[in-house]
């Protein structure tokens, strides 16, 4: 019965420790359940993240907000979005900000600051891990993690 115990914890383990790990987590971008946003891919809001697009065809200028600079949920976001990391992310803003040529998104380190700045503007988006979202606000991208 041990070994039937400790085979069991063998093999639950890497199930147990993917499920618990903070950087392993599924991200949806969110806008406000007003917004007129529906479906976006994942080179717009590239593009929005990375200051190369301030609206979408169709849409007024977005409002970005982003996370911590720092944060596990921003590592998670920007390596399922575009497969960059928190540094490679970090550096691309710095070069922008020196150059002088866009400013980053505003930071939003909470959870709920972020979604109450996006329930509070029919035009901001924003990204929360997957098990904040409620039906105040519209999931437009869906960054599942599969590693």
């Amino acid at each position: 019965m041990k070994r039937f115990r400790l085979l069991l914890a063998l093999l639950l383990f890497p199930c147990w420790a993917a499920l618990s790990d903070p950087a392993r987590a599924d991200v949806f971008v969110v806008v406000h359940r007003d917004s007129p946003l529906r479906e976006l891919t994942p080179s717009q809001v590239s593009d929005l993240y990375l200051g190369r697009s301030r609206s979408l065809p169709g849409s007024e200028a977005i409002l970005v907000i982003e996370r911590g600079q720092d944060s596990s949920l921003r590592a998670s976001f920007f390596r399922l979005l575009n497969g960059m990391s928190l540094k490679q992310i970090n550096a691309y803003w710095a070069r922008l900000q020196f150059s002088g040529q866009v400013l980053p998104p505003p930071n939003f380190g909470d959870s709920k600051l972020l979604l109450a700045a996006i329930r509070s503007n029919r035009l901001a988006i924003g990204y929360i891990d997957a098990s904040e979202a409620d039906d105040s606000v519209s999931v437009v991208l869906r960054l599942r993690d599969t590693q």
